[in-house]
């Protein structure tokens, strides 16, 4: 039994019915489902965002398009992640620089330091 068959036997038991009721009812009832099916036919765009596994769990909220607490929220903290990490960027910027101001004022020459022999006299000047 596949789909198509499910709802041509929900649909043959809810006419069954129909016959017994109030001409009022039918027409309320008549007015819902038209209702119903426009709504349906109309697409609907979310924006938003969401977890995982979690995208049937939204809630629509008709046809206004406004952006949900949980969104703000989300921008507000990825903004301030952001503008510390810039800021943390530029403020380990000036290390290299004064590394680079260390070796140059340094006793020893530059290529010593890669030299293979440097841990030997590294250890050696330590002890000293």
């Amino acid at each position: 039994m596949n789909e198509r068959d499910i709802a041509k036997k929900i649909s043959q038991h809810l006419n069954y019915g129909t016959n017994q009721l109030d001409r009022s009812v039918l027409a309320r009832l008549q007015a819902a489902r038209q209702q119903a099916l426009e709504l349906h036919a109309k697409p609907r765009h979310a924006f938003g965002l969401s977890l995982a596994g979690a995208a049937g769990s939204g809630h629509h909220h008709g046809e206004g398009r406004h952006f949900s607490l949980r969104f703000w929220l989300s921008l507000a903290a990825l903004l301030v992640g952001l503008l510390i990490a810039v800021n943390w960027q530029t403020m380990n910027g000036d290390l290299a620089d004064d590394v680079d101001a260390t070796l140059l004022a340094a006793d020893l020459p530059v290529h010593a330091y890669l030299d293979s022999d440097f841990d030997a006299w590294l250890e050696q000047s330590s002890q000293d």
